[in-house]
């Protein structure tokens, strides 16, 4: 594992509660692999053996309609992690597909050496319930947004939450992850997203030029999203 890699691996909240004998066994076990743009991971059913950080690119969890249309479920950015909840299925089955949306690299777990650190460690267990306890807020938060928002509100929801920190009146963001897949994230056609898009323009609320989003008046979507509930 390169020094980088670890250092920033040690900084997940999988692994900061793990002592220096335990996270050197993580180190020793775990495997980095690179991933090229539309390659997959795994495949919704395959058989769980490992959870992943990825250390640098994007990728995409998604599960596939009854018409074969990918429904895209999460996009996992650099110095996350994902999979791990597999590691408390009754049948180790990944539930989902995964596959980058840019080249990338991951590094491999072995979901059985970390069990293994969970069954002696109350305060290692307490520490990931806590943090898949926030997943799962933030899932049903998300539940309701897909529920009971028109897709208007939801891309604009997403423009507001993507601000950087400390640029809250004026900011610009890059897309690096293609339309389509922002707009099955965010359970919108492809056209619907770019329409909506086309509004906020003429509405002078945003502008887009290439991959950058330009938002102009934030004040503005939020009195959107206000009439709208």
């Amino acid at each position: 594992m390169n020094e980088q890699g670890l250092n920033d691996l040690r900084l997940n909240f999988l692994f900061t509660g793990l002592n220096d004998e335990q996270f050197t066994q993580i180190r020793e076990t775990a495997r980095l692999i690179e991933v090229n743009e539309g390659e997959h991971l795994f495949h919704c059913g395959d058989v769980a053996s490992h959870f992943f950080w990825l250390q640098q690119g994007l990728v995409q969890l998604y599960r596939l309609s009854p018409s074969g249309e990918e429904k895209v479920i999460d996009l996992i950015q650099a110095g996350q992690t994902f999979a791990e909840a597999v590691m408390f299925f009754k049948h180790n089955q990944y539930p989902v597909s995964a596959k980058s949306v840019r080249d990338s690299q991951l590094w491999m777990i072995d979901m059985s050496v970390f069990l293994g650190f969970l069954q002696e460690s109350n305060e290692l267990c307490l520490h990931m319930l806590g943090d898949m306890s926030r997943r799962l807020h933030n899932a049903i938060k998300e539940i309701d947004q897909l529920t009971l928002q028109n897709a208007s509100v939801r891309v604009i929801h997403f423009l507001l939450q993507s601000a950087p920190p400390g640029q809250p009146d004026h900011y610009s963001l890059e897309w690096d992850t293609p339309k389509q897949v922002l707009a099955s994230r965010l359970s919108v056609r492809p056209e619907t997203f770019s329409r909506i898009l086309q509004q906020l323009i003429r509405q002078q609320l945003i502008s887009v030029n290439g991959k950058t989003v330009e938002v102009l008046d934030p004040q503005g979507l939020r009195k959107i999203i206000t009439l709208n509930e």
